[in-house]
């Protein structure tokens, strides 16, 4: 008897030798000393690395250092070693997913794709009904050129969760990208009905229907979107240039000025910006907006051609005859073209 009781004592010796780093991590995790409870769970690890709890441990203890690269690792491991069983499956929350999300999301930002791919797969295992995995993904199918697929696993973001407006509007701009351009507006006008502020959907609808040369539509759409974000200065853009293609000049004026305020350098803007007070009669300002544009770009073959127009219906033949002089040197520097 005597020696059977020895045999359970060490019994229990061994089991306790090896849970100490478990509770003592514990105990730092619940003090928020988290660099120890890594130092803790990383021990417990070491000494069973088949032991799914103790990467789960370990990855919520990188979670307190904001090492989430790390702690995503620790969680793929412990759903690896829990496949069969699925005994710790309940252990993995919300706490984990965002966290294989975060990683996925800036593996994705250094450029690698696979890498991403895999937490954003991970947490769809953990699990399968979280839109914001699937939707990750179907970025990164975009981005490399699998369109059927992103579309598809956008859907199924979408399908998850109807009121993700970013769900929606990425697959309408999937959609766009293969042509399919009723599909995109009817996501964007849906996103807009959700969230009537989603400066972007406007825009988009605004690039949409300047491509099927509807301009006033296009000008309302990329005006309303600058109005919700002053800092997209291509919706300003935008506006001026659907104006004008309206030929509502006088407008399209107004939104170039503007424009040009903020982006004094871009001397195809003021070349437009001249083409537009040439067209309102405006012919000394529009001789100022393509000098702007040739200061810029001394070489501008197109703005001298404009002002030789220009100085020949108001008869100025000397600037005409140098302006024309100017246009055959650029001509010559270019080998006559």
């Amino acid at each position: 008897m005597k020696k059977v009781l020895a045999v359970a004592g060490l019994i229990i010796f061994a089991a306790c030798a090896t849970t100490p780093h478990k509770s003592s991590g514990l105990i730092y995790m619940q003090q928020g000393l988290y660099n120890k409870a890594r130092v803790e769970f990383q021990a417990w690890v070491q000494e069973n690395p088949a032991n799914p709890e103790a990467h789960i441990w370990l990855g919520r203890a990188y979670i307190g250092e904001r090492d989430y690269l790390k702690a995503a690792d620790e969680f793929v491991k412990a759903y690896e070693l829990d496949a069969d069983s699925g005994k710790y499956k309940s252990e993995f929350g919300e706490n984990e997913i965002n966290t294989l999300l975060t990683a996925g999301k800036t593996l994705f930002q250094q450029g690698d794709d696979e890498g991403a791919l895999k937490f954003f797969n991970y947490a769809i295992k953990l699990n399968p009904k979280d839109e914001r995995a699937y939707l990750a993904i179907a970025i990164i199918e975009n981005k490399q050129g699998k369109y059927d697929d992103a579309i598809r696993n956008a859907t199924k973001a979408v399908e998850l969760n109807p009121q993700d407006v970013q769900a929606r509007y990425y697959r309408a701009k999937f959609y766009s990208q293969v042509g399919k351009t009723e599909e995109a507006v009817k996501d964007l006008q849906e996103v807009i009905k959700m969230d009537s502020t989603f400066s972007k959907a406007y825009f988009d609808l605004g690039v949409l229907a300047f491509d099927m040369q509807d301009f006033e539509k296009a000008g309302q759409l990329f005006e309303k979107a600058y109005n919700l974000d002053s800092e997209n200065i291509d919706a300003l853009l935008n506006t001026a240039l659907s104006y004008y293609r309206m030929s509502k000049y006088e407008d399209a004026e107004k939104y170039f000025r503007e424009y040009l305020e903020k982006q004094p350098d871009e001397y195809n803007i003021w070349f437009t910006l001249g083409a537009c007070l040439y067209n309102q009669n405006k012919m000394q300002e529009a001789l100022n907006a393509f000098d702007k544009a040739i200061s810029i770009k001394p070489d501008y073959e197109e703005a001298y051609s404009f002002k030789a127009l220009i100085y020949n219906q108001l008869k100025m033949t000397k600037e005409l005859n140098e302006t024309i002089k100017k246009i055959q040197e650029i001509k010559g520097n270019n080998g006559g073209k």
